[in-house]
């Protein structure tokens, strides 16, 4: 199902551009139509005027103001016209594309049921359940998102740790994050994978897609299990994202069993400490005390040992669960944007091939 927009605008040079970048970066197929007259708008108006959003520029919008639709319409804003008296959406025309293809984005999902990207994509989800902030120490869930966008697969990265570093390991121009998302997801909003892409940032160093950090703390209470059931929904049924990685922490432990039911694969993060083995053991204890298949689940289950110990804690410990071993490599401050340490790179890269072919050693 495509999105049939009119462009219209007088400056053509503006609009062709603004219509070949939608062509080209967006995740929907865009069936567009360019007008750059009054006289060709009126037209297009009493033939009956079918699309689903129009947008149109100020000064273009103030000459056809008698066959503008009444709903459906998007105003193009450069500030040299006095605002036209029509209750409209108007934001500024020289904002960046990306902004302006989400406000297209999420007019379209409150006009249009039903709406489904492109060619879909089987979905892997990857979950890193971090146990004792070792993610500090090593930033695994960002490092495997890194290594999936470097194969060439569509990435989507989303923390649900309480106090997020997003914003150290990826970067862009975007202006919405979680926290809209959130909002559209308690708000029982329809089209949500189309809302989701409004609210995503794409990182241009590795392609990776991510949901913005909120400022403060994400509390158990701000995200249910609710939320992230319908978000993986509509990502499942909708979306062409090939992998996603998702990073927690056992202070969310009310979303992980879910999680864990919908993951291909689950690695819990830890320092090869004697306090982290008895921290996992309480995470199994409470696992087992849940309404879940503990065996079925630990079956996807890996443990990443941050090696900081001399004597290592998780000796003996759990045998069951397939072991791998990285060094402590924390993000550095200072860099233009990071990247996972060369031998943290091939150790994941190695670990998934293990798990393609079935296998995983200590």
């Amino acid at each position: 199902m495509s999105v049939h927009l009119v462009l219209a605008d007088t400056d053509r040079l503006y609009i062709e551009k603004l219509a070949a970048w939608l062509h080209k970066h967006m995740p929907y197929q865009f069936s567009i139509e360019i007008l750059t007259h009054p006289e060709s708008f009126q037209a297009w108006a009493e033939s009956g005027g079918q699309a689903d959003m129009a947008v149109i520029s100020l000064d273009l919008a103030r000459q056809v103001l008698s066959c503008l639709p009444q709903t459906g319409i998007l105003i193009l804003d450069d500030g040299s016209h006095e605002p036209i008296s029509l209750d409209v959406p108007r934001v500024d025309k020289y904002r960046p594309a990306e902004e302006l293809a989400k406000d297209i984005l999420t007019l379209c999902a409150d006009r249009m049921p039903g709406m489904h990207a492109r060619e879909k994509h089987r979905q892997n989800i990857t979950l890193v359940v971090y146990l004792d902030g070792a993610d500090a120490l090593n930033p695994v869930a960002p490092a495997v998102a890194r290594l999936f966008g470097s194969r060439g697969r569509k990435t989507l990265y989303i923390s649900l740790e309480q106090a997020q570093t997003t914003q150290l390991y990826f970067n862009g121009t975007g202006t919405r994050g979680l926290n809209e998302m959130l909002y559209y997801l308690k708000s029982n909003r329809d089209n949500l994978f189309m809302r989701l892409e409004s609210c995503l940032t794409r990182d241009l160093a590795s392609g990776v897609h991510f949901l913005a950090a909120p400022c403060g703390l994400v509390t158990p209470e701000t995200v249910e299990w609710s939320d992230m059931d319908n978000l993986l929904s509509a990502t499942d049924r909708e979306g062409d994202f090939e992998e996603i990685v998702l990073a927690t922490e056992t202070g969310m432990f009310g979303l992980i069993p879910g999680l864990m039911e919908r993951a291909a694969r689950v690695w819990t993060v830890a320092l090869n400490t004697a306090a982290s083995s008895v921290k996992m053991q309480r995470f199994l204890q409470a696992l087992e005390k849940g309404e879940v298949d503990l065996d079925r689940l630990k079956a996807k289950l890996r443990l990443l040992l941050i090696d900081v110990c001399r004597l290592d804690g998780f000796s003996g410990q759990f045998p069951d669960i397939p072991k791998c071993r990285l060094e402590p490599h924390p993000a550095e401050p200072g860099a233009a944007y990071w990247v996972p340490h060369e031998n943290d790179f091939s150790a994941i890269a190695a670990l998934l091939d293990q798990e393609d072919k079935g296998s995983c050693h200590e």
